[in-house]
């Protein structure tokens, strides 16, 4: 780290407001031009984004709908999940074993039979 201080007075506008004045009117000036040569108004620059935008909605939709099935999918099988574990711990807890279709039943509907 250099401990001096940075000299920055020749960035001060009030240090030479001449040249500070011919360098914002040399900008406005420039600007003034880009607008009057402009080939579009500000909404049809606007509507121009249409396209790109449409075009970014539809990726976003492509890779967002598999994604939400896959969610949903999953989801679908956790609940399944969770019912077949609370049916089995029902059965545990009345101390008996359950039939083959029972379980088939319990894993279909996620509910006891």
């Amino acid at each position: 780290m250099d401990e001096r201080r940075l000299d920055l007075s020749a960035l001060d506008p009030a240090r030479d407001a001449g040249r500070w004045r011919a360098v914002m009117d040399s900008t406005l000036a420039r600007v003034d031009d880009v607008l009057l040569h402009r080939r579009q108004d500000p909404l049809a620059l606007i509507a121009g984004w249409r396209r790109p935008l449409l075009a970014a909605a539809a990726a976003a939709v492509v890779v967002l709908v598999p994604v939400e099935l896959l969610l949903e999918r999953r989801e679908a099988r956790v609940e399944t999940v969770r019912g077949l574990v609370a049916v089995s711990t029902a059965w545990a807890q009345e101390g008996r074993a359950p039939t083959g279709a029972e379980l088939l039943r319990a894993m279909d509907t996620g509910s006891a039979p």
